[in-house]
């Protein structure tokens, strides 16, 4: 008994971890881009990089950092986890105005800050495989299984 709570401690434990270790990884990113737009020059760099990797103009992305009033790390954020799911930015920037987490928002699209779809472990049971049954006629009898023959008393 103590075994199996112990397993069940840890499986929860390693999915707090991972679930933790998802979204250090979008808040430093956030935080590296931001803290990479404050230095001098930065906004400008900080802003052609995201436009290289999400390909979206320079001139649209300060556009809508400024309506949006989304960090530059958000507004990566946000254009990464939206062309991952074939989502509208627009989209995304309301439901993190709402409250939602940037990690809750990649879950609930089934996609990550990469941009690789996320697998989920579906809820599986043990189901059967079916194998085939043997023709009763193709097995072979006793004497035509071997070529040695048992000596009869």
């Amino acid at each position: 008994m103590k075994t199996k709570t112990a397993w069940i401690g840890l499986i929860i434990v390693s999915g707090i971890f991972t679930s933790w270790a998802k979204e250090m990884s979008i808040t430093q990113t956030i935080a590296s881009l931001n803290a990479d737009a404050q230095k001098p020059g930065g906004e400008e760099r900080v802003l052609k990089s995201i436009s290289a990797s999400t390909h979206v103009p320079v001139a649209t992305l300060a556009k809508e950092k400024a309506s949006s009033g989304l960090s530059l790390g958000d507004l990566y954020v946000a254009h990464a986890l939206g062309n991952a799911a074939g989502k509208n930015f627009n989209d995304l920037v309301k439901l993190k105005k709402q409250g939602k987490t940037w990690d809750k928002i990649a879950d609930d699209n089934n996609v990550s800050l990469g941009g690789k779809k996320v697998k989920k472990m579906a809820n599986t049971t043990a189901t059967p495989t079916p194998r085939p049954m043997r023709n009763p006629s193709s097995q072979p009898t006793p004497d035509q299984s071997s070529s040695y023959k048992m000596p009869m008393p």
